[in-house]
């Protein structure tokens, strides 16, 4: 298929910077993911609990961020969690509306008259 990159912004606590990032679009992933030293520099703040995450070593519990940002002038608040590059999930995904065009690897809005995600009844 391809990879799908999207640029957005994630802000820092006040008194940090806010920082651009190109993250990968995951759909197999749920949560915005940042490395772990960007998460401290960003001074994001942690929620007080755990996900539990398959990864590459199996079964692992990841602590939990509160993330605002910015994804193509839209604002956004979002669950992040440490990863070792910046992955944008599936949750924010639908929360903002967006879809992943595999064709020409954007993502583009879903229509206000379109049910999303496709939702089985």
């Amino acid at each position: 298929m391809g990879a799908t990159r999207v640029q957005a912004t994630v802000y820092g606590r006040p008194g940090r910077k806010s920082r651009d990032y190109t993250f990968m679009v995951d759909t197999g992933s749920t949560y915005l993911a940042l490395p772990p030293e960007e998460i401290a520099e960003l001074g994001l703040q942690p929620t007080g609990g755990t996900v539990k995450l398959i990864s590459a070593t199996g079964l692992v519990d990841v602590p939990t961020y509160l993330a605002r940002g910015q994804l193509r002038g839209e604002f956004f608040g979002a669950v992040a969690v440490p990863a070792a590059i910046p992955l944008l999930g599936c949750e924010l995904l639908q929360n903002l509306r967006y879809r992943v065009n595999p064709v020409n690897h954007t993502i583009e809005k879903v229509p206000d008259d379109e049910i999303h995600p496709p939702y089985q009844l």
